[in-house]
């Protein structure tokens, strides 16, 4: 047992003073005590942490580790009109270069890096599966591995959501670029994911999208899914052309798609849902599932802005992702979450419309409780029985100068940046940042 006593704690009820935090020695959260009735055992260390509110860790719901390498450098012109699909082209292109060693190099990087803007969690939609040709590699899971072994030294939890990929869209053979990615069959691509769940490693299971798998994968993951209680998140309505080529090839779109193969659950997360419909939300609602928004990633690509008043007035939990890892700060993904659906409604509060608090609580469930629900992991606040993964606020950092007790979230989420954290713990432990 050991005990943590900052300045203040933020827990479900709120923001707490003078509160002390004991962690079991399995990482969770034993008991939260007021300071004044707080007893130490004679044996027992109580870091005091002045000058420091400590929140729940942040998730990052939806992750690409391996496009970090991408930052900033495909923003000349690709094209006579860059789009998504244009910079898929790039994206393709330094896939094709990895290798299970530098796949490993970048990963724990990049996850030291989230480790140090506060992301405590990480669900990696994990996609770069085989050789470049699309043969297996002599162990079939080695880029898989790649990855969950780079979490591991770095410190951060990773759930793997293991990608299905077969085809280059409706009725296509993949694409050269694509081959890497692609199964050669959904059943030996369930055997690689029932290989690592049986080794107790954190996954989900990720058809990519509607248009890279076939709808009878689609029930095959869903039933796989139901089976073992894993989650499933799948890009939907991303794109436009995305759309308008489902409904050409099946009658209906994207969402519809997935309620046609089973594949919508409390157990689902729908990664963007920029261009998701009347009819598509309304099922996203009536089955319980939650939509991952990607505000730096959506507007580095020019996807759009998703529907956050229709999100919101239908009660569909929010969470976050970086993506494409162009931004490692889960403070600005949150702001650009509300400053876009401003631009969009030409409003201000959109994600609380009918509230009469602010939206900084609501922000933070986004980025901690939903992400953390989406992914199955027991974390998301602090409580008894949770996960001890706290990020530490500097209250003295000048970015969050003039805060109250009323507004911290709110100074802290319009008003400032990663920066302000300066010490990160997972499971109970501190994490080490290497950046």
């Amino acid at each position: 047992m050991h005990y943590l006593a900052p300045e203040y704690i933020y827990t479900p009820t709120g923001l707490q003073a003078h509160m002390v935090i004991s962690i079991n020695d399995d990482g969770r959260i034993a008991a939260l005590m007021p300071v004044d009735q707080f007893r130490a055992p004679a044996d027992a260390v109580v870091e005091t942490l002045p000058g420091m509110v400590l929140l729940p860790g942040f998730v990052n719901t939806h992750s690409h580790v391996f496009q970090r390498a991408l930052r900033g450098h495909t923003h000349r012109a690709l094209s006579r009109q860059d789009t998504f699909w244009t910079w898929r082209r790039a994206m393709y292109s330094s896939a094709q270069r990895l290798t299970p060693d530098s796949l490993y190099e970048s990963s724990l990087h990049t996850y030291h890096e989230m480790l140090a803007a506060g992301y405590t969690t990480v669900g990696e939609f994990h996609y770069v599966h085989h050789q470049p040709d699309g043969l297996p590699y002599a162990e079939p899971n080695a880029m898989s591995e790649a990855v969950l072994q780079a979490g591991r030294d770095a410190g951060i939890r990773v759930v793997l959501l293991m990608t299905a990929y077969a085809q280059a869209g409706f009725g296509l053979p993949p694409e050269e670029g694509q081959r890497r990615f692609c199964d050669a069959s959904v059943e030996a691509y369930l055997a690689r994911v029932e290989a690592l769940r049986q080794r107790g490693v954190g996954i989900g299971v990720a058809p990519h999208s509607v248009r890279a798998v076939p709808e009878s994968w689609l029930r095959a993951i869903a039933d796989y899914s139901r089976t073992h209680d894993l989650p499933l998140h799948v890009h939907a309505d991303e794109q436009v052309a995305e759309v308008e080529q489902c409904v050409a090839a099946t009658g209906c779109r994207p969402i519809e798609l997935l309620a046609r193969s089973g594949a919508l659950s409390p157990r689902t997360t729908i990664v963007h849902a920029t261009h998701a419909d009347e009819h598509e939300l309304a099922l996203l609602a009536q089955y319980g599932c939650t939509v991952c928004v990607c505000p730096t990633t959506e507007g580095d690509l020019g996807d759009g802005i998703a529907p956050y008043a229709e999100l919101v007035a239908r009660n569909i939990p929010l969470a976050i992702g970086a993506d494409s890892n162009t931004r490692l700060d889960p403070i600005e993904e949150l702001r650009w979450a509300e400053y876009t659906a401003r631009m969009r409604y030409q409003r201000r509060r959109v994600l609380i419309p009918d509230e009469p608090g602010s939206p900084g609580p609501l922000l933070l469930t986004c980025g901690t409780q939903n992400g953390a629900a989406a992914l199955n992991v027991d974390t998301g606040s602090i409580a008894p029985g949770k996960l001890a993964d706290f990020v530490a606020i500097d209250l003295n950092s000048p970015s969050l100068a003039g805060w109250t007790e009323e507004d911290l979230l709110d100074v802290l989420f319009f008003g400032a940046s990663a920066d302000v954290i300066t010490r990160v713990w997972i499971g109970g432990k501190q994490a080490v940042f290497q950046v």
